[in-house]
C-alpha cells in the first residue's frame, strides 16, 4: 500500500500516548455513514419513503398534502436528534413513525402500521448508498492484519438493512464483528457502543483505533474510551461535514481519503 505523509505533525498524533503503546495495534473499529459509504441515492430512498405514506393516506382515506408530509418528516427528524444528541439512543423506524403518526394526527391501524415500518426500513435498498472512494480495497488490506468491527448509529435504516448494504458491496465479509445502536439500545459517543465491539474484537482500547466522520459521536466516543481516532473528512456530502472542523478537532489524525487512513495506521504501527 502507498504510503503518503502524515496529515498532523508526529509530535501532536504521538501527544496522548508513548512510542511503544503506538507502535502496537490490536484492532480497529469504523463508522459506516459517510466513512464507508456515501450519502448517493437519497432522492430514490426519499421516493420510496413516500411512496409508502402514499399507501397510508390512500388506506386511510387521507388526501396527500405535499407540505403537510414534509413538516411531518421534519418533525420527526427533529425528535430523532434530540434523542440522539441528548440521551445517546437513536429512534427506530417504528418510534419515528409513531412521531408522524402523531403529529399527522392519524390513527393508523398495527398491521398497516407495521407493514409500512418494514417498508421505510428497507427504503435504503431501494436508493442504495455508495461505497467511498478506496474504501474496499483498503478494508481487505485492514482486514489482513487487525480484526475490524463496524460501529454504527442507525436511524430509518436498522442493523438489520445495513447488513444487506455491506453484503450488496462485498464488504461484510472484512469485519469480524457489526454493532448497531437500533440493536444496542445506545448510540455513540456512548461507550456501550465501543465497549462492545472492542469485547468482541478481544482488544483494548489503548491499543484499537476507531475511524469516523463526526467529531461528537465518533471522535469523542472514542477518546473518552482511551482510543485513538481518525477523523475521516473523505465525504464532503456528509450531513454534518461541516460541523467537524479539521483545525478543532480531538482526533490523533485527519484523513481525507481511505488511502490516507491505510498511511497513517502503517505510520503508527511502524512507530
Amino acid at each position: 500500500m502507498q504510503k503518503l505523509p502524515l496529515l498532523m505533525p508526529e509530535r501532536e498524533l504521538l501527544s496522548s500516548f508513548s512510542c511503544c503503546e503506538m507502535s502496537m495495534i490490536q484492532a480497529i473499529t469504523i463508522d459506516f455513514w459517510n466513512t464507508v459509504v456515501d450519502s448517493r441515492n437519497g432522492a430514490l430512498r426519499r421516493a420510496a419513503r413516500n411512496e409508502a405514506m402514499r399507501d397510508v393516506y390512500r388506506s386511510l382515506g387521507k388526501t396527500w398534502n405535499d407540505d403537510e408530509v414534509s413538516a411531518a418528516y421534519e418533525h420527526s427528524y427533529r425528535t430523532f436528534e434530540h434523542h440522539w444528541q441528548g440521551e445517546q439512543r437513536t429512534l427506530s423506524a417504528d418510534e419515528s413513525l409513531h412521531v408522524i403518526w402523531k403529529f399527522l394526527g392519524f390513527d393508523v391501524p398495527q398491521e398497516l402500521h407495521v407493514s409500512t415500518v418494514r417498508r421505510i426500513e428497507d427504503s435504503i435498498l431501494a436508493g442504495m448508498p455508495g461505497l467511498l472512494p478506496g474504501c474496499a480495497d483498503v478494508l481487505a488490506s485492514l482486514s489482513a492484519r487487525w480484526p475490524l468491527a463496524l460501529i454504527s448509529d442507525t436511524a430509518y435504516s436498522p442493523g438489520r438493512a445495513l447488513r444487506g448494504v455491506l453484503e450488496a458491496h462485498d464488504v461484510r465479509r472484512y469485519f469480524n464483528a457489526l454493532i448497531f445502536s437500533d440493536e444496542t439500545g445506545v448510540s455513540k459517543p456512548h461507550p456501550s457502543m465501543f465497549e462492545r465491539a472492542l469485547d468482541e474484537l478481544g482488544a483494548e482500547p489503548k491499543h484499537a483505533v476507531h475511524i469516523g466522520d463526526i467529531e461528537r459521536t465518533d471522535i469523542a466516543g472514542a477518546k473518552a474510551m482511551g482510543m485513538r481516532a481518525i477523523l475521516y473528512r473523505g465525504d464532503e456530502s456528509g450531513r454534518y461535514f461541516e460541523e467537524n472542523s479539521p483545525e478543532a478537532t480531538s482526533a490523533d489524525a485527519v484523513a481525507h481519503s481511505w488511502i490516507e487512513v491505510g498511511s497513517i495506521l502503517d505510520s503508527w504501527e511502524a512507530s
